[in-house]
């Protein structure tokens, strides 16, 4: 596939996630089907268009310093391709710049904006010449602006995470969420152990290192986009699964022989790692309100020889008696905001958040644990968790369940913390694990994790 067709889907799916609110991580595999790019072409896809979402903001504030007019607007295509050029020029490596520049004002000739293609032209010649010194913010008198444009952060969540955590540490969440992230392997223990699977990396020449907090389950690869293509995964060896997402599970502390409800599964990494832990014993009920999503489930328990998964299709917030005072174990990963996971889905960042849409994902997280509350037998535990770092999300939420229900108690994790070596983010809630990109580790996300235990 040449340059040209490669920037132009490029092209498309940014203005597409913009225009549309779409999201990257779904909306490129839909791209890959239709035009089907080659391994490099597709690589150099996802380079592009993650790169550009991930630095948005600071590369719009780039291109303002080198606009001859700085009063008019640009058409959101025509800045898709400055972003585009500028982001080739400023942070990749291998392209030429006549390639990056002729092939940007190609676009523009091409797009609805035509007369836009001498503009565009200049523009990037004047970049690739720093013709103009970039100024940024003064940290000291406008720290907030500084942080959200050198790191490209809206501003609202700059200020939110200051205030929480500090300039410093806000710094560090803002650097370790914009780190393309390496991938994370969890191996699936009822086809294969750590050593033989390293050895077939090592076979396949796919260098590897340990986990950070799971060594015996995990090892992280870097540079791999076509892992999923290999032997290993068709033959269910292996899931792709950040660590953060598989301490969840290893401190639920699923036990063979349990019963376990999965109150919201799609699509399936913490499912198919419960059954993992039960060795194919027990019980695992996969609730899932989306059928697409379950399907993901059954399909990757497939994949992963994995027989003990029973499927239903239902909205977990509402009530079902079938399963009353059922489960050993349940686990509520909730829907959230997904702060946590910015470095792994950029557009996240600028989803238009706001208190309300905080305040509608806290009721639906605390209607999901009265629900899951119910089905909960007797001394059996329950584990709340999301990949947010916001307090609405998590401690807010624990704190009103406790409230309205008594006759749990929240479990001690500091052995847990301890066995696996967890750096944490203390919360107003002791107990609670909460994870911190850049924090917590270099190649983790952030989480947050409570074990609540129903008494006898």
């Amino acid at each position: 596939m040449s340059l040209y067709k490669n920037r132009k889907i490029i092209l498309e799916v940014l203005d597409r996630v913009e225009n549309q609110n779409s999201y990257l991580n779904i909306l490129l595999p839909s791209f890959f089907k239709k035009y089907k790019p080659g391994d490099l072409d597709k690589s150099l896809i996802q380079e592009i268009s993650y790169g550009v979402i991930r630095f948005k903001k600071r590369l719009d504030w780039i291109i303002y310093q080198f606009l001859f007019s700085k009063k008019k607007k640009l058409p959101l295509t025509v800045q898709n391709i400055l972003r585009m050029g500028f982001y080739q020029v400023l942070y990749l490596e291998k392209i030429p710049d006549y390639a990056i520049v002729n092939e940007s004002v190609e676009l523009a000739k091409e797009s609805p904006y035509p007369a836009y293609s001498s503009m565009v032209n200049a523009v990037l010649r004047n970049v690739i010449r720093q013709s103009v010194p970039i100024s940024w913010p003064d940290i000291g008198e406008e720290p907030v602006k500084h942080v959200s444009v050198y790191y490209s952060f809206p501003e609202w969540l700059v200020e939110r995470w200051i205030n929480r955590f500090g300039l410093e540490m806000c710094i560090r969440i803002c650097e370790a969420s914009n780190i393309k992230p390496n991938l994370t392997l969890r191996i699936n223990s009822l086809r294969t152990n750590m050593p033989q699977f390293q050895k077939e990396l090592s076979r396949l020449k796919i260098s590897f290192q340990e986990s950070q907090y799971l060594p015996d389950v995990a090892i992280t690869v870097e540079d791999y986009s076509n892992i999923a293509q290999t032997p290993l995964f068709q033959k269910g060896l292996f899931s792709i699964q950040d660590e953060s997402s598989m301490l969840a599970t290893e401190f639920l502390g699923p036990v063979p022989g349990d019963t376990i409800i999965d109150m919201c599964s799609g699509p399936g990494g913490k499912t198919a790692h419960i059954s993992q832990i039960l060795q194919n014993t027990g019980e695992v009920i996969a609730f899932e309100i989306n059928q697409r999503r379950l399907e993901m489930v059954m399909a990757e328990s497939r994949r992963l020889g994995i027989e003990n998964i029973s499927p239903v299709l239902m909205d977990s917030r509402k009530l079902n008696k079938e399963y009353l005072g059922k489960a050993d174990r349940i686990l509520v990963d909730a829907p959230c905001s997904g702060t946590g996971v910015i470095r792994k889905k950029p557009d996240l960042k600028w989803k238009n958040w706001s208190i309300k849409h905080f305040n509608e994902l806290n009721q639906i997280q605390i209607e999901l644990l009265d629900t899951a509350a119910l089905y909960l037998k007797p001394g059996g535990e329950l584990l709340y968790s999301t990949c947010s770092m916001e307090k609405e999300e998590n401690d807010d939420v624990i704190v009103k369940f406790i409230e309205k229900h008594p006759n749990f108690t929240i479990q001690d994790s500091s052995s847990f913390v301890h066995k696996k070596g967890i750096v944490r983010f203390k919360t107003k809630i002791k107990e609670a694990i909460q994870l911190i990109p850049g924090y917590s580790g270099t190649n983790i996300d952030g989480f947050y994790m409570v074990k609540l235990k129903k008494d006898n």
